[in-house]
């Protein structure tokens, strides 16, 4: 049957979950208007001899859009007879399969209840898996992504199976009423302006593409994470050029109606020519493309983006946020500061809008999440900092592989300064740069060690995944008197530290008596990785519970050395402020003028109730900084040599063992005079007594 112009044919899809009644309704509507049916169903049971067989989808969609195709260009309207539960699979029909004439699609939707669906299907002979039916009836009830007029529809009718009667009724009273819907709506669309991007099918495939390429930028992952969530899409990654990459993942992502690689690469264009990518910070009107002979064909409703002032609008907006990521100012509502830089598209009034606008674009379209935090602005996908914060980024990444010989550094540096060139964007002057290095050059390591950066991300990998692993202690490393001297070790790995003068593994010992064993650190060209055991792991939240445990060590210790004793790490971890002083040894020493003066300076080496500073002399023109007054509780010594009293409590391994505490220490030389605790006096003693006796042989 066709519309009242003859030179436009109706027809019409169906759209229901199975055992809905699409059937019913084909046979009552072909019976009325003539309409050729079209089942896929009748499909399988044509290619498979049984219509319960779900087998090829892309051979029973090519053949359906065959039938399609053959039957309009003979002028015979049809019923296309499928669930048509998700967007894509409405799209492939309604606005993207090649059909010259003009057709004028109507959507029939059966609104039968999920239980009723579930109560037919258990009394037919070919039943559908219910938890299938509840996947389709789900989708199709989407308040965003459900059958709707912008899809290509001239009409959406619904319909309530309940018997034969009531539906031929009901499909004759729609039938008789439907040249005046499609009338009232198509006077309400006169005045709109279209433009390239008006048809659904055409802005869906340019918001996905931005998303891709926000998420995803380059469409491709230079990191094990982004690589593993952009083969979750497509798998394995694609490869070629940029719109290749782009047919493919928009093809598995969403459908293959949005994957026609000529017009993703127009896509392209047009987004570069709009400073969505290539262009830094453009801030010239949006201007979407002249609409085409696609824009005509549409005979259905059109979503609100179809007008020209909408599109400009929303994709200003878009915009803005991906060159400026969570821009905001305080004091200012987040909706009022967008409008007031945007205002060439948005007025002072127009809060609403701009509020319906996220909702109804960034927020179904997956570029936000519906409950994030919005205080601070947006950011969309990979965009959460400016240019210049990247840039900032960029130089902190480079002096981190320069000086640290950090592999993963280098790779993100290597990585921004190929997106840097393709953008066009010149990194600034350095202005900081870190005089630390690595004393450690992997390349002149043994060639199985850690430090060796394809064996350093084999470790990480390890550690990401929380597996337990064995390392192997090189018996030819340098080692301080009283090191423990084991050869292979089963131990959690915790995480990688740069500590002073190289990278340093943290690790747990596996212990076979307890879920929990000391934590200690070794440095990664001392080690090699025996094996990674797949088939332990810990939970995250084993896991993290170590690494509160590490931090808390790292924290109280002042380094890296935290002895070898689980019962005494314990005291530390499990000890609040006030049972924590019961655990530790207070190191008094008294100070020259000269080295107090440093000590005051740096007041992070210990937590604030770990340290307590000399008062200054009275003569003396300085205060305390903000904050920092509790440090100076002690009583100045007036007329003493060593006047400024210092107290450190730091844990007893510390005292004993660790090597860089004994450092900063004896770099004082004679300039500090220690008191207590006895076993520390002794030593220096004894060492200043060593070298004296060394240097006047």
């Amino acid at each position: 049957m066709e519309s009242d112009n003859h030179s436009i044919l109706r027809c019409h899809i169906l759209m229901g979950p199975p055992a809905s009644g699409k059937s019913t309704l084909a046979k009552h509507l072909s019976a009325k208007t003539g309409a050729q049916i079209i089942s896929t169903d009748e499909i399988r049971k044509n290619l498979y001899g049984d219509d319960s067989r779900q087998g090829d989808w892309d051979e029973v969609e090519e053949i359906m859009h065959e039938k399609i195709i053959n039957s309009i260009s003979s002028n015979q309207a049809v019923i296309v007879d499928a669930t048509f539960a998700k967007r894509p699979w409405r799209l492939e029909i309604t606005q993207n399969l090649p059909i010259e004439k003009k057709v004028e699609w109507i959507g029939w939707r059966l609104k039968t209840s999920l239980e009723k669906c579930l109560i037919w299907n258990r009394e037919r002979e070919r039943k559908v898996p219910e938890e299938v039916i509840k996947t389709l009836f789900s989708a199709l009830s989407n308040s965003n992504f459900g059958p709707n007029l912008s899809e290509g529809f001239a009409s959406i009718l619904e319909i309530y199976p309940n018997n034969d009667l009531q539906l031929i009724e009901d499909i004759n009273r729609e039938l008789n009423s439907i040249n005046q819907k499609i009338g009232q709506r198509k006077k309400k669309e006169t005045q709109k302006t279209f433009h390239g991007y008006s048809r659904l099918l055409d802005l869906e495939r340019l918001l996905y593409l931005i998303k891709l390429i926000t998420f995803f930028p380059g469409l491709e992952a230079k990191d094990k994470l982004t690589k593993s969530k952009l083969e979750e899409i497509c798998n394995p990654a694609p490869e070629g050029s940029m719109e290749e990459k782009a047919s493919m993942l928009l093809k598995e992502w969403r459908g293959k109606c949005y994957s026609d690689i000529n017009k993703i690469e127009e896509d392209l264009k047009w987004l570069s020519s709009q400073g969505f990518i290539g262009i830094v910070n453009s801030d010239k009107p949006i201007r979407p493309p002249e609409p085409n002979e696609n824009t005509s064909l549409n005979l259905g409703g059109w979503h609100f983006l179809a007008e020209e002032e909408a599109f400009i609008r929303v994709m200003t907006l878009i915009r803005y946020i991906l060159q400026n990521p969570h821009s905001f100012e305080k004091g200012v509502k987040l909706h009022n500061h967008l409008i007031e830089k945007l205002n060439t598209v948005y007025f002072p009034s127009e809060t609403s809008k701009i509020r319906k606008d996220i909702e109804k674009i960034l927020t179904p379209y997956g570029f936000r999440n519906k409950n994030d935090n919005t205080r601070h602005g947006y950011g969309l996908g990979a965009a959460i900092l400016s240019i210049n914060r990247l840039d900032e980024l960029f130089k902190i990444s480079t002096e981190a592989a320069k000086r640290l010989n950090d592999t993963s550094a280098h790779s993100l540096n290597e990585e921004i300064k190929t997106r840097f060139q393709w953008a066009g964007i010149k990194s600034g002057k350095t202005t900081r740069i870190f005089a630390n290095k690595s004393i450690v050059n992997p390349s002149l390591t043994r060639s199985d060690s850690l430090a060796n950066s394809k064996h350093t991300e084999r470790l990480e990998d390890a550690i990401r995944l929380n597996h337990l692993i064995e390392i192997e202690f090189f018996s030819s490393s340098a080692k301080f008197s009283n090191s423990k001297k084991e050869k292979f070790v089963e131990v959690w790995p915790i995480q990688l530290i740069f500590h002073n003068i190289g990278w340093y593994l943290a690790y747990e010992l596996k212990e076979f008596s307890s879920s929990k064993g000391p934590i200690q650190t070794v440095r990664l060209d001392r080690i090699s990785l025996r094996k990674i055991d797949f088939s332990r792991k810990r939970t995250e939240n084993e896991t993290s519970k170590s690494i509160d445990r590490l931090n808390k060590l790292i924290e109280v210790s002042g380094g890296i050395y935290f002895g070898d004793s689980l019962e005494d790490q314990n005291k530390i971890i499990n000890s609040k402020d006030k049972e924590l002083e019961k655990n530790l040894v207070t190191v008094r020493f008294r100070a020259k003028e000269n080295i107090y003066k440093f000590l005051r300076e740096g007041l992070q080496r210990y937590p604030s109730n770990q340290i307590r500073i000399s008062e200054s002399d009275p003569k003396e023109n300085w205060k305390p900084p903000n904050k920092s007054e509790s440090f100076f509780s002690l009583k100045r010594i007036s007329g003493d040599e060593f006047p400024y009293p210092i107290e450190i409590d730091i844990p007893l391994w510390t005292l004993k063992r660790d090597i860089d505490f004994k450092r900063w220490i004896l770099g004082f030389r004679d300039d500090i005079k220690i008191e207590s605790p006895e076993i520390l006096v002794t030593e220096f003693k004894d060492t200043f007594r060593n070298l004296n006796n060394l240097y006047n042989k």
